[in-house]
């Protein structure tokens, strides 16, 4: 991809990332007497350029992102417009993102250090606390809750500041556009259960977002991730959050009281504002001897993250000295990791989660990038050959069993109906042999009524005549289920209960 390297008072140096809404780029801004600045700059879509609507969504994050003035939140340095086309100006962050930071410590030490776990999570207690008491006007606060607080929405610069960043979809007082009744916007898997159901939200669901990335990057375990949105979104309706001491032994009892507290699954049990969860982070640290200072931070990354560190230090030098520009060389920056950096805030998650989807608990609910589900395949059945999968629970399918005739019908050596009066009702009208209860005809596929309506044809089990008429033929041998039925009741009772071990022990087998 090509561009215009000129761009109003920016030169722009480098694409990143292409989203749904926005590009963007990594640029600079020229003053005089030599002055210069790099800044990240995201330009609304041409196309979308032209939808009132969009443009209204744009210009509602640049004014929330306007007002917040806080070391740990990434700045807005100007909302402007150059020949037609709408475009944000922001802080550029040399850092990597906490989602990088979790996976690359895993991957190389087993673990994210709690103290720089819980160091990250004070500063970005900070800024979301400023973000949610910033005020429309000295008295009235605007409101401000930023619903996608996640791993890829906070970046930790290399000298050891966490930056929150993508105000985009924050709920505020005066923002123009709404959210509609039932849709859910940010990441399932920070995703609040009111959240989730598309109800009212407030501060404390992201603080409960602000928990779930605690307990992952203090256990690296994922917490309520699952292989689907759904799946995703019933693990955190149950709410079961396991104690983080029992998931990893480095977890220090008053740290996990303080994950436990923020991910409570009512709101009212949880922190009242992500102040008040950095003030008891803080003493929770400090009972537990852990330091989490941006000095801690800064040093933890130097020694652990020098080929991150270096490979952006020489991109920017490239890209400052244009090496960059030509299209064939510009995958060279969107592939980065600083690219990474910014990508999530064009609906490009590093991971899998939906920006934007629609509340589960809704009958119209689809999987993300898959085709609507269409009427049932049609399958074989008694009575239609195309008849649809029954929709019916599994509980309502299956067949219904009397327990207690059926062993009264053993003990008395009788054949016992294990299928049910639905199902061998429908067994005879398809001409299907199964086992019947003693006292009825067996019915097979040979025993039904013939077109002519003369009878019943000989079966295995019914006396008949000889090839030359002069005898019967000798009875069918007794089947298995009649032999086991002839048991003694003590020897039955074992049977069952060597069954029911057995199947114990393969249940425990299989699971663990």
């Amino acid at each position: 991809m090509s561009f215009n390297p000129k761009f109003g008072k920016y030169e722009l140096l480098a694409h990143l990332a292409t989203g749904g809404m926005a590009e963007i780029y990594l640029a600079r801004m020229d003053g005089s007497d030599g002055f210069s600045k790099l800044v990240v700059v995201k330009r609304l879509l041409a196309d979308l350029a032209k939808d009132k609507d969009y443009v209204q969504m744009f210009l509602d994050e640049a004014r929330i992102n306007a007002r917040l003035n806080h070391s740990n939140i990434v700045q807005v340095l100007e909302l402007g417009e150059v020949d037609g086309q709408y475009f944000i100006a922001m802080e550029y962050v040399s850092g990597l993102s906490i989602a990088q930071i979790g996976k690359l410590s895993t991957q190389r030490l087993g673990e994210v250090p709690q103290n720089i776990a819980c160091g990250i999570m004070l500063q970005s207690c900070a800024g979301l606390h400023h973000a949610h008491e910033t005020k429309l006007s000295d008295t009235d606060t605007l409101g401000i809750i930023h619903r996608d607080v996640s791993p890829q929405n906070l970046l930790l610069t290399y000298e050891g500041f966490v930056k929150v960043v993508d105000f985009g979809i924050a709920k505020a007082e005066g923002r123009e556009t709404k959210t509609q009744a039932g849709m859910v916007k940010g990441k399932f898997s920070y995703m609040s259960p009111e959240q989730c159901t598309g109800q009212k939200v407030d501060r404390r669901t992201d603080i409960f977002a602000l928990g779930v990335i605690l307990f992952e990057l203090c256990t690296s375990r994922r917490l309520f991730k699952r292989a689907t949105p759904i799946e995703t979104y019933e693990a955190i309706q149950k709410g079961e959050v396991p104690d983080p001491c029992s998931v990893s032994q480095a977890v220090s009892r008053q740290v996990a009281d303080v994950i436990l507290k923020a991910l409570a699954r009512n709101r009212d049990d949880r922190y009242p504002t992500a102040e008040a969860m950095q003030e008891a982070l803080e003493l929770a640290m400090r009972r537990s001897g852990l330091k989490g200072r941006p000095l801690d931070l800064s040093r933890f990354l130097e020694s652990n993250f020098q080929a991150e560190i270096k490979e952006q230090e020489d991109l920017v030098r490239r890209i400052a000295a244009g090496e960059l520009t030509q299209p064939e060389n510009q995958h060279v920056a969107e592939q980065s990791k600083l690219a990474d950096n910014y990508a999530h805030i064009e609906d490009l998650d590093i991971e899998e989660d939906l920006d934007e989807v629609e509340d589960p608990t809704s009958n119209d609910m689809k999987a993300p990038e898959s085709k609507p589900p269409g009427p049932p395949p049609p399958v074989p059945s008694l009575a239609n050959k195309k008849a649809q999968i029954a929709q019916s629970p599994v509980s309502m399918v299956l067949p219904t069993i009397d327990p207690k005739k059926a062993l009264q019908d053993m003990l008395a050596g009788k054949t016992p109906n294990m299928l049910g009066d639905q199902l061998q009702g429908l067994a005879k009208a398809a001409n299907i042999s199964v086992p019947t209860p003693d006292g009825e005809p067996p019915v097979s596929a040979a025993s039904s009524p013939s077109p002519s309506g003369q009878g019943l044809a000989p079966s295995a089990s019914t006396p008949t005549s000889g090839a030359s008429g002069q005898g019967l033929a000798p009875a069918a041998p007794a089947s298995g289920l009649q032999r086991l039925a002839d048991l003694p009741l003590p020897i039955l009772i074992g049977i069952a209960v060597g069954l029911a071990v057995l199947s114990a022990i393969l249940t425990a087998l299989v699971i663990f």
